[in-house]
């Protein structure tokens, strides 16, 4: 028994230093190892190619200036540097697989990925967009997410930027063209990422990314937990950050997530909520269910929103999101020293949406100052918008308890208001004081020019007194 101890203790030692030198030849070798393996993978469509490759003993490898490029010459992805760690066992033996992928880092990338219906991923080529963009992305130019925003495009020109990205789509279905094929492989990996510009493509919509801060571990016989986070992100919408945080169950068919998602300081003219109404708003949600078509529930606020003709403060509201439909409700705010609440929906495919509130004691002199107009005032409120400024049409009604107007004291003023672009028009203005009533069929202001129907004086007991007729 002695002997074969002997023997043991003897071969332990021998057989360490033979790993050891097998692995600093692996490590030498790690160029050709690194290309041997991109080869013989199908994971990743076309060629990878590696600048320098340099690697330790135990499966850590690290590159600069990889590039991927797809079969038709196009540049997929350019990473300046990274690095990945491989199962001892697949390099020494040479069997390499999806599975044999254990870690991967990279920084400093430009990465293009396309979502189809069903959220399956593809890389794809840079857009333009994100070509011209990218530099001014990495020195942190304040305006570069302005440069590819649908703000200020005309009509024809997003007709022609949809139209020619369903071309492209279109062209790369009937080809077959798929850069990355997950399909039969599995996948059981730590990945990180740190300051990558990213951009995404889903349905109509296109995201552009920057500084993007990613980690996640993905076993697709299991689930994939992630934290990310952005800086600045402009595109379909503009904003300042953006955070998700929470897991994808791929053991189901159709995988199911649990995602925690939140929209730092977001421009709302980026989404169509008017040319000129640039307030900040923050949202955030919880999205569950099927990764394709997932349902959030959260909430929004905003310090401030300007509309037309009123102006918001301290925003609070529930927000639902459910297939490209984001529902507003129990909306509250201050306005003009009174409260509102309101209720809408925005469509973030379309870009339409409609807000309906009604607003308790507002303040005649605070949302008129200087018109010595002072009084309580009850709103109803509704806006239809399609997207733009010119095809949004404010309207509702109002009621005024006793005030005064100079010194001129009256018990109420009522109405109706209509707001379109450049037309603002008042219907059934009433003014009483002292059972006398004061009114109008219209008033309305067309490109800055009052234009006024017969103004008529009806005495308490009904009885019309006085009709004035302006010009």
């Amino acid at each position: 028994m002695n002997k074969y101890l002997k023997y043991f203790f003897l071969a332990v030692p021998i057989v360490i230093v033979i790993i050891f030198i097998m692995l600093e030849v692996m490590s030498r070798g790690a160029a050709e190892i690194f290309n041997k393996a991109m080869q013989e993978q199908n994971l990743l469509v076309g060629e990878i190619t590696a600048e320098k490759i340099a690697a330790t003993p135990f499966g850590e490898v690290t590159f600069e200036n990889l590039i991927w490029q797809d079969g038709r010459g196009g540049t997929i992805l350019e990473i300046p540097e990274g690095g990945f760690k491989v199962s001892v066992i697949d390099a020494l033996t040479g069997n390499f697989n999806s599975a044999s992928l254990q870690e991967l880092f990279l920084r400093g990338a430009n990465v293009s990925v396309n979502f189809d219906e069903n959220m399956k991923v593809d890389f794809i080529r840079h857009s333009p967009d994100f070509k011209k963009v990218n530099e001014e992305m990495k020195q942190d130019k304040g305006d570069w997410a302005q440069k590819v925003s649908r703000v200020n495009k005309t009509e024809e020109e997003l007709k022609e930027i949809g139209e020619k990205r369903r071309r492209l789509q279109r062209s790369k279905i009937e080809k077959g063209w798929q850069n990355f094929n997950l399909a039969g492989h599995k996948i059981n990996l730590n990945l990180k990422l740190e300051n990558c510009q990213f951009e995404i493509f889903y349905r109509e919509r296109h995201y552009l990314l920057q500084n993007v801060r990613f980690e996640t571990k993905i076993n697709t016989d299991a689930e994939m937990t992630l934290n990310a986070r952005t800086g600045k992100f402009g595109g379909t919408m503009i904003g300042n950050g953006l955070n998700i945080r929470g897991k994808i169950d791929f053991k189901p068919k159709i995988p199911q997530c649990d995602l925690t998602i939140s929209l730092y300081d977001v421009d709302q003219s980026s989404l169509g909520f008017g040319l000129n109404i640039h307030d900040e708003m923050t949202l955030t949600a919880r999205f569950t269910g099927a990764i394709s078509q997932p349902v959030g529930k959260g909430n929004v606020k905003l310090k401030e929103l300007h509309l037309p003709g009123i102006d918001f403060e301290n925003v609070d509201g529930k927000i639902f999101y459910e297939d490209a439909m984001l529902n507003f409700e129990d909306v509250k705010a201050d306005v003009y020293g009174g409260k509102l609440t309101a209720y809408g929906d925005y469509n973030i495919d379309t870009r339409y949406y409609n807000i309906y509130g009604h607003g308790d004691k507002l303040k005649a002199a605070d949302a008129l100052p200087g018109s010595h107009l002072h009084c309580d005032v009850d709103l109803e409120l509704e806006i239809n918008s399609k997207g733009n400024a010119k095809e949004t049409v404010s309207s509702g009604s109002f009621v005024s308890g006793k005030g005064r107007y100079s010194l001129i004291f009256f018990d109420s003023i009522s109405g109706k208001v209509e707001n379109k672009y450049r037309d603002l028009h008042f219907y059934d203005v009433e003014i009483n004081i002292g059972g006398y009533k004061i009114s109008t069929d219209a008033l309305s202001i067309v490109d800055k020019k009052l234009k006024l129907s017969p103004i008529k004086i009806t005495t308490p007991s009904g009885e019309l007194r006085r009709t004035y007729t302006t010009n």
